[in-house]
């Protein structure tokens, strides 16, 4: 009966640099297509990511409970307040399994001011096959993932702004 205790956590011990820590802005090769999901929003409305195709967007997976997640939306809202008006959405998709009220709150602490939304089932997290959080795709306007993170990143250091300037760049040249 020990063993499987065991077992479990070394395999959590190994996953924990996948789950924490700083990532790293990584292109994706080939021509990886954002998929449509649908979820829900704070208020409990029935949303589409499909509604923001054409855009550029930044699509983070986080959860109130993560530490890393906590640590990176500060840069994530100075991303989305610099570049709103220039075409970028900046998105956060909650994994939370608690209730909408105790996200909102989480929200309305940090004053993030983009969309969050709540997949409180983690069914959209298990489509883009998220091995934890906080987890990033930057996707162009032709809906193809351009770079992803894995970790909590500076959304608002050079490298990320240049990612998303040559995104932005490719949306006004279509």
């Amino acid at each position: 009966m020990k063993y499987p205790v065991r077992a479990l956590l070394a395999l959590f011990v190994l996953l924990i640099p996948v789950m924490a820590g700083a990532g790293v802005l990584k292109p994706v090769k080939g021509s990886m297509l954002a998929s449509d999901f649908i979820t829900k929003d704070l208020a409990g409305r029935t949303v589409r990511f499909n509604a923001f195709q054409g855009k550029v967007v930044l699509l983070n997976f986080w959860a109130t409970w993560c530490a890393t997640c906590r640590k990176e939306m500060p840069s994530m809202e100075a991303l989305h307040k610099a570049y709103k008006d220039k075409g970028l959405v900046v998105l956060a998709v909650s994994q939370d399994q608690v209730s909408a009220q105790a996200v909102q709150a989480y929200v309305d602490e940090l004053k993030m001011s983009f969309p969050v939304w709540h997949d409180r089932d983690g069914l959209v997290g298990r489509q883009y096959g998220i091995p934890g959080v906080p987890m990033s795709y930057l996707i162009g306007v032709d809906g193809r993932v351009a770079y992803r993170v894995t970790g909590d990143y500076d959304w608002f250091g050079t490298e990320a702004r240049a990612a998303v300037e040559s995104l932005l760049a490719a949306q006004v040249l279509r």
